[in-house]
């Protein structure tokens, strides 16, 4: 990936300013602090093309593209591409977590408590596309589902890859199960 100085200088200006938001102590104003935050850099559209972030052939149909991350996997940045169609089950980040769109269409559902280890219920349905995104807590619970592609920011209050195993809602067997993320991340870092 051809390195880009404005792209480099517009994402460690965000990162800064969500690294002095989240140093202050997350809640729902918080979070809601950084997604405004990344809607701001996702106004920069020509910095971050489609063509720059390609998704490829992965086995749920995503590539995710580290853009920052703190030494310590604090904070992190991704950019997740869809080529076409991916889903994920209902689960929860164990950190809080905003997405911003950029291009395309990503439904994410968002689900009530889920006290008790009953299946999810809906209690919204909210479409991410450009100018619009969402922010979770840490036990929030949501699903995604894309179809004909997306690209969106993801923004994390820890490193995907360190996180512990987190929650996710197992149709198939009506039960909660455990995760640990594994899928592959392309490391965009100049």
């Amino acid at each position: 990936m051809i390195e880009n100085i404005e792209r480099t200088a517009a994402i460690a200006d965000a990162m800064t300013d969500i690294r002095a938001i989240d140093a202050a102590g997350i809640d729902r104003d918080a979070v809601e602090l950084i997604r405004r935050r990344l809607l701001e850099l996702a106004e920069l559209r020509e910095l971050f093309p489609w063509s720059d972030f390609p998704a490829d052939d992965s086995k749920d149909g995503s590539t995710l593209y580290l853009l920052s991350q703190d030494a310590d996997h604090r904070l992190a940045l991704y950019i997740q591409s869809v080529n076409d169609t991916t889903e994920a089950p209902p689960h929860d980040h164990l950190t809080w977590a905003c997405i911003v769109g950029l291009e395309g269409e990503e439904t994410n559902c968002r689900y009530d408590s889920v006290a008790g280890g009953g299946p999810p219920q809906v209690s919204e349905k909210i479409t991410i596309r450009r100018n619009t995104g969402i922010a979770f807590l840490p036990d929030d619970v949501h699903s995604i589902h894309v179809q004909g592609g997306a690209l969106n920011f993801h923004c994390y209050g820890h490193d995907l890859l360190d996180l512990p195993a987190r929650n996710y809602w197992a149709e198939h067997v009506q039960e909660w199960r455990t995760m640990k993320v594994q899928f592959p991340i392309i490391d965009a870092r100049p």
